[in-house]
């Protein structure tokens, strides 16, 4: 039996043409007809290479989130500068040929220029404020200190460098202010505060 294309009617397989509607019956109707082959997309096509972008963008991020890992190491490892040790550029020093010497005065009573209190944290907090007399005939634009609190001993509790860039007039006077913290259960004795730099304009 071959069944007709156009209508679908069912006729023996010697007839022409189909019965029904009279559609003309092809050369080879009736024929087993072979399975229909369909190709592979991707058979003897070219394969599209793979978006490289992405890739440079992980690359990237991966060299990134390395070199900030590297930073925090490095951050975390490295001798840190404590608070109040800063230096004084272009300052002259103790025992160089310029130095002014007693043209430079620093009047410290540490009964009468210091003051002590407490923190929130409980810590004890000293200013100290020496007077600072400029009789050197120039103006002084930076003063460097050593500032240290002792025990009864005389060993060191805290100490600290401080600097200020303060100007100071020939003739004038400069009262900086220095401040030192200490542990809430080791109170300085003692205070001591040394002039270690000093820089003209």
């Amino acid at each position: 039996m071959i069944r007709c294309e156009r209508c679908g009617g069912d006729f023996d397989e010697g007839r022409g043409y189909c019965p029904e509607c009279g559609k003309p019956v092809a050369a080879g109707a009736g024929a087993q007809t072979p399975p229909r082959t369909v190709p592979m997309a991707s058979f003897g096509e070219r394969r599209e290479e793979p978006d490289k972008s992405r890739l440079l963008i992980y690359a990237a991020l991966a060299v990134v989130g390395l070199l900030l890992l590297g930073g925090l190491a490095y951050l975390a490892t490295r001798p840190t500068q404590k608070p109040g040790e800063e230096k004084l550029a272009g300052a002259v020093r103790p025992g160089a040929a310029d130095f002014p010497g007693d043209k430079l005065i620093v009047d410290f009573d540490p009964d009468e220029d210091a003051t002590i209190g407490a923190n929130a944290l409980g810590n004890y907090v000293v200013t100290m404020k020496p007077t600072v007399r400029n009789f050197t005939g120039r103006t002084v634009n930076g003063l460097e200190f050593r500032a240290a609190g002792l025990d009864l001993k005389g060993n060191v509790i805290r100490e600290r460098t401080f600097v200020t860039e303060e100007e100071i007039e020939t003739n004038k006077t400069a009262s900086p202010a220095i401040g030192l913290n200490f542990p809430s259960d080791n109170r300085p004795a003692q205070l001591k505060l040394e002039l270690t730099g000093v820089r003209f304009k």
